[in-house]
């Protein structure tokens, strides 16, 4: 959990000092630098923070429609929002800023009226570049 904390500290204070997000779930392993996760919600978007095996990843989904197949990797929200032909990967320190930046566009991705058709394309792309990375399910 010390790792997973560091690293939102160090790059989403925009987040955790946001006082319309507040932290509703976590887990560790019990150990400082191992697997832990961290859920921040919002009214409109939650974030999911986790330290899998040392590699720190940040996942978003609608608050209101929370369901496994609604968390959409930052990169792919990128992706969907700027309308980029495929997904980068960029360093933590790059995507953070680039949510900081876009915070009020990922929340208006999961407004009422536009959550339902933001997931589904999300989910068409984020199939799309697991068929480019592993091949056809």
């Amino acid at each position: 959990m010390k790792t997973l904390l560091a690293h939102l500290y160090n790059n989403f204070e925009f987040l955790y000092t946001n006082p319309r997000y507040r932290i509703t779930d976590s887990s560790t392993d019990g150990r400082p630098t191992g697997d832990a996760s961290l859920r921040l919600t919002g009214p409109s978007a939650s974030f999911w923070f986790s330290n899998e095996r040392g590699r720190l990843f940040c996942d978003v989904a609608p608050t209101q429609l929370d369901s496994q197949k609604n968390w959409f990797r930052i990169p792919i929200v990128r992706q969907y929002l700027e309308g980029l032909a495929e997904a980068s990967a960029t360093s933590a320190k790059e995507s953070a800023a680039w949510m900081e930046s876009n915070l009020e566009r990922i929340e208006t991705l999961f407004a009422e009226d536009r959550v339902a058709r933001s997931c589904s394309e999300m989910s068409s792309l984020e199939k799309i570049s697991a068929e480019k990375r592993f091949g056809p399910a």
